[in-house]
């Protein structure tokens, strides 16, 4: 490859930003764990930390393993631009507070929902379930309708747009928050609280820290993992008797490690047969009283042994293979040779007058005929004598021609090669059998064998096993036809018992010196000592291998130390967080019109890479505390300052449920927090629990400027707006109404009451339904006093005042004031008397009874009137 190309294939390489290089440099196991976090998008489960932890051990002993891997470069900053999550709609809601069973809470596609409801009609029911299904930190108890019978278990169906995508699915409390909807912040009094009066651990962290407070806690779990592997690895190795401490054996048992090798090991447990005989010779020595008279014995005692192994050794020498084979070859040699021999004389003596010639009784009489000759007869003549005049030695007639030539002939054949080489064959058969052993009978050799302590049935069967032999090779074709014998057995012990009695006789006579006795009872003990750890190796093995187990799980625990991930971290905080807080916070203060309020927010380590903030007064000469010092509503403003500063930070597009947000708050702050909430709905979607008109106002108000500007400026509206009004209907309560009669016109309003409320009222009237006339009355009493208010508004002032609105409107609308008659202020004023009684508490002893049906049908109907011949009035 050329230098273009080299350069070409650097070019086309991803580049390593400071956070990439950090990362690459921790631990193999680590970096998959950062890779399998990424890939997964979850912190890992037991089963997978139990991967991540073998993965540990493996890096720790220094293997490989095909499933280590790197995260790949850039990956946060291709993280970071998430899709935008919106909550849809909760639907099928069973089990919360009172809300109904089936009930369904829908937010529609506008980026600002207001659920705006009186006390008592489901707004916490549905605040505490959202704060459930998001898993908000400051999550309350859900509970079933308590004065339902039945118990249900909170569940739900939730609908999220994720992006492009709808999903939907079962929510239930068991199993917890909704993943896509964990990052939606909920504010509400609780978390209020948390910011003003507790150290509260931001909620947002910086996708960086957000990553390495993950494998902080991948460490810790693994490590726990690792550290419960240790507690099972238990020691089984047997307590070494308390005299062998001291000994070499117990001193090297003492200092077992995971260093010591296996062969170490094999080497510091060997105990040999010779090591234990001179153990037991020494303890005999050390017992023996009389040293005299038993080395006596051992003198006694080795010569019957050095006997009994003359004679074992005879029986070998003359019964082994080598001895078997030349004695049965012999034999065979003999035979063929003496078949030569026949077969040669059966041609010699063909002609003899009388069978058997050339036989061996023949031959033995021949013999005999020539040691007369020799030494009676002709002794000064060879043998045979056939001069003139010889007769024959046998029958003592005088030989004639054919009796001297037969008489050569014979000696001829017996003198002859063949028939010599079988006769020195048949003496070397002779020579050879004649060496064979005779065999003691069983019962002294029983005898002789105690002697060396070998176990009699092994005496017996090995004698017997001898005897076959000797029996068997006097007519055994061949030498592998002789039955074997192990003579291994026999001279092992033997051997044993002779060395055993002079290490006896040498320790007794050693003993018999000045301080060996001493010297000797070390070396016993000593040699027990090395008995018992042979006895134990097994468990040492395992010793040894549960040591090492541990070292390599103690080397992959400090592989797990999140001593550089909280470094890591700590440095982030001051980079990212820190500063970064600090100005959103002020920024966030600002918007609320807080500056005044001399409050900033102060971080604290805690420890593994976490930071937390808690909010303090500053330039005081005193340790005061915020929530000792502020008001109510200024605790409330700087507590939603630090909330927003915490959440904003993270870019998160996910969305934002604030729970009564201006409690406790003022004009002034009230119209802050609204353009603030308006503000944050053109970027994300807002949702917003109230029970307050004036919040619903404000926020309908700064809605409307801001159409009002895209209006001019020819642009879409920043933001669209979404009011559900929740109502109560006997017990049940949550009931969404998308538009409550102070949303209408109040021709609208009345004329919605009327073909609405006032024919409910009358079906329950009519079935004499007590309890759900009055329900039904004090709502419509409600609602109608609303009407009056914003006729008093809309119709009677012309828009020129409004509630909750700071400025006046005069143009083109103020001049109508000059309509107004005291006939219509004597209306409105009689309206709203009687009307507040059913909106306001009254003495206990006044009870506010529900006005008559028909005097309601009048009021509406007065209403309605006056309305129409107001707007038909001419300005005079």
């Amino acid at each position: 490859m050329d230098t273009a190309t080299n350069k070409t294939a650097a070019d086309a390489a991803p580049m390593l930003d400071d956070f990439d290089a950090w990362l690459r440099g921790r631990h193999r196991w680590l970096q998959t764990a950062a890779a399998r976090l990424i890939k997964w998008r979850r912190r890992p489960d037991n089963e997978e930390i139990t991967d991540l932890a073998d993965l540990c051990v493996l890096e720790a002993s220094q293997n490989e393993s095909p499933h280590f891997e790197c995260p790949e470069p850039g990956f946060l900053s291709k993280a970071a631009g998430q899709a935008q999550v919106r909550l849809r709609k909760v639907s099928n809601v069973q089990g919360v507070n009172a809300i109904r069973n089936g009930a369904t809470l829908d937010f529609g596609d506008a980026s600002l929902m207001v659920i705006y409801g009186p006390n008592g009609t489901g707004k916490s029911g549905y605040a505490r379930l959202l704060k459930q299904i998001c898993g908000s930190k400051a999550k309350e108890a859900v509970h079933g309708n308590v004065f339902d019978k039945q118990s249900i278990s909170p569940s739900a169906r939730v609908h999220v747009r994720h992006g492009q995508d709808e999903l939907d699915g079962e929510w239930t409390l068991a199993r917890g928050p909704i993943p896509q909807l964990r990052h939606v912040h909920v504010f509400d009094a609780s978390v209020a609280s948390q910011y003003v009066e507790d150290k509260s651990e931001a909620t947002y962290e910086p996708s960086k820290m957000r990553f390495v407070t993950s494998l902080i806690h991948v460490c810790d779990e693994v490590a726990g993992v690792l550290a419960a592997r240790k507690t099972q690895l238990v020691s089984k190795l047997p307590k070494i008797p308390e005299e062998f401490k001291g000994t070499p054996s117990g001193v090297w048992l003492a200092a077992l490690s995971a260093k010591v090798t296996d062969a170490a090991l094999v080497h510091a447990c060997t105990y040999t047969p010779e090591l234990d005989d001179e153990r037991v010779a020494g303890e005999a020595a050390l017992a023996e009283k009389d040293i005299a008279g038993r080395l006596k014995a051992i003198e006694r005692e080795t010569n019957a042994l050095v006997r009994l192994n003359q004679m074992v050794g005879g029986w070998k020498a003359t019964l082994d293979q080598e001895a078997v084979k030349s004695l049965i070859d012999a034999r065979a040699d003999a035979l063929v040779k003496r078949k030569a021999a026949t077969d040669d004389a059966e041609k010699v003596f063909a002609g003899a007058g009388i069978d058997g010639v050339g036989q061996p009784s023949w031959k033995l009489l021949w013999e005999k005929a020539r040691e007369f000759s020799v030494a009676h007869a002709y002794p000064a003549a060879d043998f045979p004598h056939t001069d003139d005049g010889a007769r024959c030695v046998l029958c003592q007639q005088l030989l004639d021609e054919e009796s001297r030539a037969r008489l050569s002939h014979f000696e001829t054949f017996v003198k002859g090669k063949l028939e010599n080489d079988a006769v020195l064959a048949e003496r070397n058969v002779a020579r050879l059998a004649g060496l064979l052993p005779v065999l003691p009978d069983i019962a002294e050799w029983l005898v002789s064998a105690s002697a060396i302590k070998l176990d009699e049935a092994d005496a017996r069967a090995w004698f017997e096993r001898l005897a076959a032999r000797r029996q068997e090779v006097e007519t055994a074709p061949t030498a592998d036809a002789v039955p074997p014998v192990d003579w291994e057995p026999v001279e092992a012990t033997l051997s044993s018992a002779m060395s055993n009695l002079d290490r006896e006789k040498k320790s007794l006579t050693a003993l018999q010196e000045d301080g060996k006795r001493k010297e000797l009872s070390s070396r016993v003990l000593e040699l027990r000592g090395a008995q018992w750890l042979h006895q134990q190796v097994q468990a040492i093995q395992n010793e040894l291998s549960r040591l090492k187990s541990l070292a390599q799980l103690d080397r992959a625990i400090t592989l797990t130390s999140t001593a550089a991930l909280t470094k890591k971290n700590t440095e982030l905080s001051m980079l990212e967080l820190r500063t970064g807080y600090q100005q959103r916070f002020a920024n966030e203060l600002k918007a609320l019109g807080g500056l005044r309020l001399p409050v900033e927010p102060e971080s604290r380590q805690q420890g593994k890479g976490k930071v937390t903030f808690t909010l303090s007064l500053k330039g005081t000469h005193t340790l005061a505390k915020v929530e000792s010092i502020l008001s109510e509503g200024e605790r409330r403003i700087i507590a939603l300052a630090a909330f927003l500063a915490d959440v904003t930070g993270s870019g998160q597009p996910t969305p934002f449920i604030f729970d009564d947000p201006i409690s406790s708050l003022d004009q002034d702050f009230e119209e802050r927090v609204v353009s603030r909430l308006v503000e944050l709905a053109t970027q994300r979607q807002v949702i917003v629990f109230t029970h307050r008109l004036s919040l619903l106002s404000l926020i309908e108000e700064a809605v409307k400027k801001l159409r009002s500007q895209a209006a001019l400026e020819g642009t879409a509206a920043p933001v669209s707006l979404r009011v559900a009004s929740l109502r109560r209907l006997g017990n049940t309560v949550g009931l969404p109404v998308d538009l409550s009669v102070r949303d209408l016109k109040p021709e609208a309003a009345l004329t919605r009451l009327k073909n609405e409320t006032l024919v409910q009222m009358r079906k329950a009237y009519d079935a004499s339904d007590f309890l759900g006339y009055e329900d039904k009355g004090k709502s419509f009493c409600s609602d109608f006093r609303i009407v009056v208010e914003r006729c008093v508004e809309n119709v009677l002032l012309n828009d020129v005042v409004l509630r909750f609105r700071r400025s006046l409107t005069t143009y083109n609308r103020i001049g109508a004031l000059a309509k107004i008659q005291a006939s219509d202020c004597a209306l409105i004023d009689d309206l709203m008397t009687r009307y507040s009684t059913f909106e306001h508490s009254q003495a206990d002893e006044l009870p506010t009874q529900t006005p008559d049906l028909a005097q309601l049908e009048l009021d509406l109907d007065s209403l309605a009137a006056w309305i129409k011949e107001f707007n038909s009035r001419k300005v005079e």
